[in-house]
């Protein structure tokens, strides 16, 4: 065996191992098996037969045995055959790629499919009549008389490609566009190279190089494409969820996360929940404007992101109302800490912008219960551990109102009561 058949023998078995590689990635990367996708795999089965019986053809030629003689016939008719029917594949993936479901099938993907059956066809012939090429007494390779017609028809297939893709590039990503236009060329400088020249045969290992090259750009594009949707998947639900001009929840967010918290707790289960609630807004609207009111808005719903947890949960209610659920706690202290410091921050920046504004706060309490505390408490979820969120929402409603009517700037503490039924009131 010679340097030159050991050189592309080595090159495409590295070849067939990155093509079954990248046929693999497809496979497992896409789920969802659509048509280009499956193209795109027996693309991938297309270039690994294409280097494998390259491979086989210079691996027997030269030999004059029996088995050489058949192996190399069959293997350089399939390498022909293999590349007229890649040459097919290839515009099918081309069409699917431009046309967007179109169904509607162009002229010139129907002319490669017409080249594609004439090559195999005059490749048939070719077994008989030496047309493209034929064997000597020595088995050796030599070409045809009407070899470079053998070339003509790939290069006019690969036109017919090229055209259909610039027809329809308006249908294509940039990026997409460039993968795909990168594919012509090394295919067409080896055909022309290797129809001219006859030395080394680089035209296999031309289209599968530029194959995966196409394929790596199309999944980077696609990846791109993917995050891209991610991204703004991701914003359009934190839009629905968030209020625009505070950050926070909105209330119906807000209200569906602490259902949500409340249908989950059992009796060892504390937490408090407030209405939180900017006094005589209007007065401040119609005083300062619009703008000092939105102002006040952000920087009360500011300082209750800044002094409770993460973990709380905190929501615009609607106008100049805030809803707080303050999870796994029911110590008086640290209500009167927070709010302590909520009142005091918001009295120093009330001072610094020469205003009077101040914040009511109305709290319904919910402590551990009695059987839990003892140690007693059912695990059945019984009445011991149920919380009625409705009927806090209106225990920190009613405690709101009473801070409104009787000491605003303040705030007044409702404890939970199991054994009352929700007033009917409730505000939803």
């Amino acid at each position: 065996m010679t340097v030159r058949a050991m050189f592309h023998i080595c090159m495409e078995l590295w070849g067939i191992f990155i093509c079954l590689i990248c046929a693999g990635g497809i496979f497992i990367a896409t789920p969802h098996k659509t048509r280009r996708t499956r193209i795109k795999i027996l693309m991938q089965i297309a270039c690994m037969l294409l280097l494998g019986t390259d491979a086989l053809s210079w691996y027997f030629r030269v030999d004059a045995d029996e088995t050489a003689y058949y192996m190399v016939r069959i293997s350089n008719f399939s390498v022909f055959c293999i590349n007229y029917i890649f040459m097919s594949f290839f515009a099918t993936y081309v069409w699917l790629t431009v046309s967007k479901h179109q169904h509607r099938k162009p002229a010139a993907l129907r002319a490669v499919y017409a080249l594609s059956v004439i090559g195999i066809l005059l490749l048939i012939i070719t077994q008989f009549t030496g047309l493209f090429y034929y064997f000597d007494d020595h088995n050796l390779y030599h070409r045809g008389n009407f070899y470079l017609l053998s070339q003509a028809i790939a290069v006019l297939g690969i036109a017919l490609c090229l055209f259909m893709l610039i027809s329809y590039r308006k249908n294509l990503d940039r990026i997409i566009f460039l993968s795909m236009m990168s594919f012509f060329v090394l295919p067409v400088l080896a055909t022309i190279y290797q129809a001219l020249a006859y030395s080394f045969s680089l035209q296999c290992l031309a289209i599968v190089i530029s194959t995966q090259i196409m394929f790596v750009m199309d999944t980077v594009e696609m990846n791109m494409r993917f995050h891209s949707q991610q991204a703004a998947y991701e914003k359009a639900r934190y839009e629905a969820e968030h209020d625009g001009m505070t950050g926070l929840l909105n209330k119906e967010a807000g209200w569906k996360h602490m259902r949500k918290y409340f249908d989950r707790m059992d009796s060892h289960d504390e937490a408090m929940l407030m209405f939180v609630d900017i006094d005589d807004f209007k007065t401040i609207n119609d005083t300062y404007g619009h703008t000092v009111g939105d102002f006040w808005i952000r920087e009360v719903a500011s300082q209750l992101r800044h002094i409770y947890r993460q973990d709380d949960i905190i929501c615009r209610y609607g106008g100049d109302e805030f809803l707080a659920l303050i999870r796994n706690t029911a110590s008086e202290q640290v209500l009167e800490t927070t709010l302590g410091m909520f009142f005091q921050q918001l009295a120093r920046t009330s001072e610094q912008h020469g205003q009077d504004v101040h914040c009511s706060v109305g709290v319904c309490r919910i402590a551990a219960a009695d059987g839990a505390s003892l140690g007693t408490g059912r695990a059945d979820g019984d009445a011991i551990g149920s919380v009625d969120f409705d009927q806090c929402v209106a225990q920190a409603d009613l405690a709101l109102y009473e801070t409104k009517r009787f000491n605003k700037g303040t705030f007044t503490v409702y404890n939970y009561d199991r054994s009352q039924p929700a007033p009917a009131n409730i505000r939803a």
